[in-house]
């Protein structure tokens, strides 16, 4: 049975205080294989959520598909992927990321949302050569959008260590969010 086991906000820094302006919150959730449920926030008509809702708060679309990064590789790019698949606005080279997806798209057929989210990428296969180059440049420059998460009781070592290991090579804010004494 697989359970929630830890919580990505991909987003902004607010203008006063503390935390994120979430984005996509992502949710991976662990057992047999991990995988990410992803979701678009958005907010009604001039940034209020209760106008496209009809209630407080703010408004989760989900991302059609499910990624399951491939944790045991020898690098892991579970948080680039996400940024690669949901909010490359947060890089500052979104301009050359959009650039390779629409490359992506017009000689393989897909975008890297579609990469990360709908297909198996791997080595050797259809688009991997310029998901690589994307992941490679946006690891090289600055990642401009705040980059939270939070790890739940339960999550494996393995899965930690290959988000930790991630969120380092990023060069950007990535506070870690804790669920209790207990996280490591």
């Amino acid at each position: 049975m697989s359970a929630l086991t830890a919580v990505v906000q991909i987003g902004t820094a607010p203008p006063l205080g503390g935390g994120v302006e979430p984005a996509v919150v992502a949710h991976l959730y662990e057992g047999g294989i991990p995988r990410f449920l992803a979701y678009e926030v958005t907010s009604g008509a001039d940034g209020d959520p209760a106008a496209s809702t009809g209630s407080d708060g703010p408004h989760l679309s989900r991302i059609p598909g499910a990624y399951a990064p491939p944790i045991e590789d020898d690098t892991a790019y579970p948080l680039t992927d996400l940024l690669l698949g949901t909010y490359r606005e947060g890089s500052a080279i979104t301009q050359r990321l959009d650039t390779l997806s629409q490359k992506a798209q017009a000689n393989y057929g897909r975008t890297f949302r579609e990469m990360v989210f709908a297909s198996d990428v791997e080595w050797g296969s259809d688009g991997y050569g310029r998901l690589f180059e994307a992941r490679s440049q946006l690891e090289a420059h600055p990642v401009e959008a705040v980059v939270a998460v939070g790890f739940l009781p339960g999550v494996s070592d393995e899965v930690r260590l290959a988000i930790e290991e991630n969120r380092d090579r990023l060069d950007g804010a990535t506070p870690r969010l804790t669920a209790g004494p207990e996280n490591r």
